[in-house]
């Protein structure tokens, strides 16, 4: 792990490969470790795989990265993502990849950033509306596996319901992936930022056609986000494929659906290949 000093806060991020900078944003109480085992194992199929250096951070209050007392707004959390691009990345074309909240600031970088990015990468992403709304169904398991969840700690309690398809499988990936990043989050931050979640008005409503190569990817059962709304997206990413997957919610990746979720996200990396702006 290395540190990029942002606005006063050292940003842990960990670098992997070279060439065209992919910058990868976790989720809500996740860190860069989970990102990096849903998606390293697309560069290891990936034949173009050593043309990526891909950078995985840890957002304010999550993994290694503090969250300063003052930090509590998104609008404040775009500006050091944006001053840590400059740090990182320079005016270097780079493409972005978030995952649910990941994929909410994502979608701010692609209004705020569409010259600099070479395509996005919208993966469950979160799309609440103008009051808070995901419209999301209800939670439902439709492969049931209640003998792989004798043990739970008192904190994988929920794990069972957030599944739709239970296995022993999915609870030793969440554990060794899922659940370290989750109990180093900053809960006090988190529930500060909740208050002002959504993002400043400006980066809220649909920007101009980004007409770059785009992936929104969403789970037909995901009752955290939903998929409602990335449909709605489409008008202006007109070069997105969008994909719903059925057995799939919030944990689409390496812990449901990892192999259209892999194939996915390879068509994409190979369709920003294909087309990069001289």
């Amino acid at each position: 792990m290395r540190t990029q000093l942002v606005q006063g806060i050292p940003i842990a991020y960990r670098e992997v490969g070279e060439g065209t900078p992919l910058l990868l944003i976790h989720g809500w109480q996740g860190d860069h470790r989970y990102m990096m085992a849903d998606l390293e194992p697309v560069f290891d199929d990936e034949p173009g795989a050593g043309r990526w250096r891909r950078i995985y951070i840890d957002l304010p209050g999550h993994g290694r990265t503090p969250a300063p007392s003052w930090l509590g707004a998104q609008h404040q959390v775009i500006s050091v993502l944006r001053d840590l691009i400059d740090a990182l990345i320079g005016p270097t074309r780079f493409a972005v990849a978030g995952n649910s909240y990941g994929g909410y600031l994502s979608l701010a970088l692609v209004r705020s950033l569409p010259s600099q990015l070479l395509g996005a990468a919208l993966l469950v992403p979160d799309l609440p509306d103008e009051h808070g709304d995901r419209n999301a169904p209800a939670p439902q398991t439709l492969i049931h596996a209640p003998d792989a969840f004798a043990d739970l700690s008192p904190d994988e309690g929920w794990i069972p319901a957030a599944l739709v398809e239970q296995s022993p499988l999915a609870l030793e990936q969440i554990r060794a992936h899922d659940m370290p990043s989750i109990r180093d989050a900053d809960q006090k931050y988190l529930s500060r930022l909740n208050q002002h979640y959504l993002l400043p008005t400006a980066l809220a409503r649909p920007g101009a056609a980004f007409a770059r190569p785009s992936l929104i990817l969403t789970g037909r059962q995901d009752a955290t986000v939903g998929y409602r709304a990335a449909w709605g997206l489409l008008d202006e990413l007109p070069r997105a494929t969008y994909a719903t997957l059925d057995l799939a919610g919030h944990w689409l990746g390496r812990v449901e659906r990892p192999g259209p979720f892999h194939t996915l996200v390879r068509d994409w990396l190979e369709r920003m290949v294909a087309w990069e702006p001289q």
